[in-house]
């Protein structure tokens, strides 16, 4: 059967891509463009006063950053070297920052890189499932501030 062309696969294509076209505008909005898990993590940590203190030289605070892939830019960052941008000596050491990244949450000290998850459950953003112990001491690691 030569020179014919067979129509009904490129139909049936177009018939799936129409339904899932469809079905998809009737999601909200909110849905299509959710924020990342990341983000609402740290914004989370921003709007009940969390802070991480660090130091841009710091490698520890480059991987605790690095965690929050581009929702870095969202944590509630303190710079504490004087050659940092934005640096907030005074305050860092009025709150008695010895190490970098230290977490301050709920007034409580977290030494160290801190992976999300117990970011989310120090926090108070997620609850923890009876599984997860969470020490007052560091879980990553740290430098020690100069």
């Amino acid at each position: 059967m030569t020179g014919s062309y067979n129509f009904s696969v490129p139909l049936r294509m177009g018939a799936v891509f129409a339904i899932a076209l469809t079905s998809c505008q009737s999601l909200p909005i909110d849905q299509l463009f959710a924020p990342s898990y990341e983000s609402q993590i740290a914004e989370y940590l921003s709007n009940t006063g969390a802070k991480m203190y660090g130091a841009y030289w710091c490698p520890h605070c480059a991987r605790q950053k690095q965690l929050f892939g581009n929702a870095a830019q969202l944590i509630p960052y303190i710079e504490c070297d004087p050659r940092g941008a934005n640096a907030q000596v005074d305050l860092c050491n009025t709150v008695g920052i010895s190490a970098y990244p230290t977490w301050v949450i709920n007034g409580e000290f977290y030494l160290g890189v801190q992976s999300l998850n117990r970011l989310a459950i120090m926090s108070g953003f997620e609850e923890a499932d009876g599984h997860v112990d969470i020490p007052s001491g560091g879980s990553g690691g740290f430098s020690p501030a100069p």
